[in-house]
């Protein structure tokens, strides 16, 4: 079995998707090992996306604070018999950018923003899920969400 880490972002929850997105996933062959559902606070924010705000600067680490805000997230791991999970994953998930998100994808059949729109108001995109890029991205967001000890268990 293979493993990996997604969080429902808040527009997802909002917008009452979980289900639509989690079934989108379970016809990929992907199960939840194990789910949270939790408000989340700007250090651990920061850690999840410390390589992006490293390259976009405090703008975009404002942005996105201000995005997670007191809103819900439900962090999950994943698991899927696929020697290529991460991958697959992110096919189903489509790209970044809801607007240029292939239809058939979770962010381009459910998606509503765009980077140009968000750009324009300095805020950050509302992209419905994140899901890890690599193995130790998995074990990075598996260890930060639910501990370290659920990141030797989980991570590849």
């Amino acid at each position: 079995m293979k493993y990996s880490f997604i969080m429902l972002k808040p527009d997802a929850l909002e917008r009452g998707l979980c289900v639509q997105i989690l079934e989108r996933l379970k016809a990929a062959g992907v199960e939840i090992e194990m789910a949270d559902c939790r408000k989340v606070g700007a250090q651990l924010l920061s850690q999840h996306y410390a390589e992006v705000i490293a390259r976009f600067g405090p703008d975009f680490e404002r942005q996105c604070v201000d995005y997670f805000a007191n809103r819900w997230v439900m962090p999950m791991v994943v698991k899927g018999e696929s020697d290529t999970l991460i991958a697959d994953i992110r096919k189903v998930v489509g790209a970044t950018n809801p607007a240029a998100a292939e239809k058939g994808t979770i962010r381009g059949d459910f998606g509503i923003d765009s980077y140009e729109k968000c750009n324009v108001e300095h805020r950050a995109c509302e992209n419905l899920i994140h899901a890890s890029d690599s193995p130790e991205a998995v074990r990075r967001e598996i260890g930060l969400w639910f501990g370290p000890a659920y990141a030797e268990k989980y991570g590849e």
